[in-house]
This record gives C-alpha cells, structure tokens and sequence, in this order.
C-alpha cells in the first residue's frame, strides 16, 4: 500500500450528509461575545466612518462657514450616517476589531458564562453610591462613625476670648 492509497481516519467521517452540510455553512460566534466587547467594536467602527465621511465632505467644493446653522446640521447628518453604517456593519472593521480583542477561541458558551461570571462578582465588590435626594449628598458605602456635635468642637478648641481679663 503506497502512501497516496492510505486513508487516514482521524474519527470523524466527512461522508455523511451532515457533515457535508455543515462543511461550508457560516456559523454565527457573534452570540457568545459579551455585549460590551460588541458595542466597542460598533464604536469603533463608527468614529472611522464619521472621519472617513467628514474628509469625504471636505473635498467637495462649498463655502464652508457661511452657515453655522447649516455646518452643525450637516456634522449631525455625518454622525448619523457613520452610526447607521456601523449598526449595518458595511464596512467590516468590527469583525477585525471584535478578531483583537475577543479572540475566536473564546467564542463559545462556556466562555461567555465563565465572563459574565467575572463580570458579576466584579459588579457586586464594587463600592455602592447612594443620593440621598433630600439633603443633595452622596453616601459611599456604610459610615460607620458618629457625627460630632458643634459643642465638642468648641470645647476642642476654646477661643482666645476667656483668657482675656
């Protein structure tokens, strides 16, 4: 048997119908990347279309300046254009940004659970902030030291006054 004739079977059989279906089929690992990882990405992708758009603008021949009304008119228009571009995903960059910074290998269910895993206890040890909305200040955590009173400052520091004759 020469080596051309040697079938190698490394335990998985590509003749089956199954097989031969999922060969060339796409699959979809955008569902098991974190929501936030996504929307840097959109992000991303969206403040390069928003400079790309505005160099595109400045080569057409205007009267920039006349119109500020019409100058932020047009940006807000920019703006809009580069995020819709981005929410479409035309022009690709978030796959190759998603590619950096969420590799493939992590792409599967029990890696995203593993994250939001990490994610939730990070969430929890974090220091809570409470308002309190009728005296306008910012409580962080638990204080657990007692307020001191205007009489034990006075006492503290006793003014100069009564040691004068």
């Amino acid at each position: 048997m020469s080596v051309s004739e040697t079938n190698i079977n490394r335990g998985i059989n590509l003749n089956t119908k199954k097989a031969r279906s999922l060969e060339n089929k796409p699959t979809d690992d955008r569902k098991y990347i974190p929501k936030q990882f996504q929307e840097v990405a959109e992000s991303m992708e969206s403040q390069f279309a928003e400079t790309m758009l505005k160099q595109m603008n400045q080569t057409i021949d205007e009267n920039p300046g006349e119109d500020t009304g019409m100058d932020f008119y047009k940006s807000l228009q920019t703006s809009e254009r580069a995020k819709m571009m981005s929410k479409q995903n035309n022009l690709g960059l978030q796959n190759i940004i998603l590619d950096q910074i969420y590799p493939k290998r992590l792409r599967n269910e029990m890696a995203l659970k593993q994250y939001e895993a990490q994610a939730d206890m990070i969430h929890h040890n974090l220091p809570s902030y409470k308002l309190h909305k009728n005296r306008d200040t910012i409580e962080m955590g638990k204080n657990e030291s007692a307020p001191v009173a205007p009489d034990a400052i006075n006492k503290a520091n006793p003014s100069s006054e009564g040691d004068k004759p």
